[in-house]
């Protein structure tokens, strides 16, 4: 209801292009899965010493979520293309779900939010590390 609400406020008001994308869900595996497939971008939005502690997804992309550039590195990770579905993960749940809103609201179409993390999300689900899906080493850029 909400949704519709929103939608009928901006076609309203003259803003129907922005009307908000649903944001969909999908576990490690199936994101893994996907990523690998070619089908999605994975990008990490925690923060680079949460990379340096766990890795990162195997080929994910990391933008980091406070970063002013971090929709910036999001386009760049689709080559500019916002129709190509992306999936954003974290920790647990709360930067992905508002990394998901961002990429939304500044036009990505198809965003999806790896709700598990990469450690769980309490308790509900294992997430990346648990499940012993791949990671790629964190190597900081040299200074």
């Amino acid at each position: 209801m909400r949704r519709k609400f929103l939608t009928l406020v901006c076609a309203t008001i003259g803003l129907g292009s922005m009307a908000m994308a649903d944001i969909g869900t999908l576990s490690a595996d199936t994101a893994f899965q996907m990523s690998q497939k070619g089908e999605l971008i994975l990008i990490d939005v925690r923060t680079p010493s949460e990379w340096a502690m766990t890795g990162m997804p195997r080929d994910s992309v990391g933008a980091t979520l406070q970063d002013a550039d971090f929709v910036a590195r999001a386009r760049g990770a689709v080559y500019g293309d916002l129709e190509h579905p992306v999936a954003v993960i974290c920790r647990s749940v709360e930067c992905s779900t508002k990394a998901a809103q961002k990429l939304v609201s500044e036009g990505f179409a198809n965003v999806f939010d790896i709700s598990e993390g990469m450690v769980g999300h309490l308790g509900a689900s294992d997430g990346w590390i648990k499940r012993g899906l791949p990671t790629d080493p964190f190597n900081p850029p040299m200074r």
